[in-house]
């Protein structure tokens, strides 16, 4: 199945991965009737279905990118954005980059190779516990469900009928994340699956954060 991203770049500037939430809430704000920029319904209810929009630190510059028809709404509120207040600081757009591709996402053949440019949230409170009181392998075959998961959900957000069991391989090692002012474990690294998932798309929690963000790789398992 094929799908379009636009990816809008914010050249000149430079952010760290904790900045990436900042923007996301400036744009939800200044453009609140866009659903797509938030995922907020109203009364503390939330869209859970996979995000259309997805805000990223990548090579520490500002990307936001948009799939299929959530990208009328980066063209329309980027016509006039020329400032986004981040609180601490105030970084001006002066050159904006816009790349409409389109992407092939779907079951493969054979095992393709992918390294997360940001950390992946896998566990949540139940699996959390399972993780941490569980040996090795058992922790392994946790993040490899976990994972398959992911994936399926990321392909029927999308419209995507998967349409053969998903194959996970994973090398992957933990690390610390600061998320919404809280500790939590996340996971840098690689993995393998028969399945195509294009760069810069996000898997797990907070993708629309910027976590979980996915590229392909050439050469050895990362």
């Amino acid at each position: 199945m094929d799908i379009k991203m636009l990816t809008v770049r914010l050249e000149g500037n430079r952010i760290e991965s904790r900045d990436v939430p900042k923007i996301r809430g400036y744009l939800a704000g200044k453009f609140p009737q866009y659903l797509e920029l938030h995922n907020h319904i109203g009364e503390d209810k939330f869209n859970y279905g996979y995000p259309v929009i997805q805000y990223k630190s990548i090579g520490g510059v500002p990307n936001i990118i948009a799939i299929n028809e959530a990208s009328k709404i980066l063209i329309d509120i980027f016509y006039d954005v020329k400032e986004i207040d981040m609180k601490d600081k105030v970084m001006s757009i002066l050159e904006k980059g816009y790349v409409l591709k389109t992407k092939e996402l779907g079951t493969a053949e054979g095992m393709i190779e992918y390294r997360f440019l940001t950390p992946w949230l896998a566990l949540n409170q139940e699996n959390y516990d399972r993780f941490v009181n569980s040996g090795l392998d058992k922790r392994t075959d946790i993040l490899k469900k976990v994972l398959t998961g992911n994936i399926l959900s990321m392909a029927k957000g999308l419209g995507y009928w998967v349409d053969k069991p998903i194959e996970v391989l994973i090398k992957l090692r933990p690390v610390e994340v600061n998320y919404k002012n809280r500790k939590m474990i996340g996971f840098k690294g690689g993995f393998m699956a028969n399945f195509m998932i294009p760069d810069h798309l996000g898997l797990g929690k907070s993708v629309a954060r910027g976590f979980g963000t996915v590229e392909r790789v050439s050469g050895g398992f990362v």
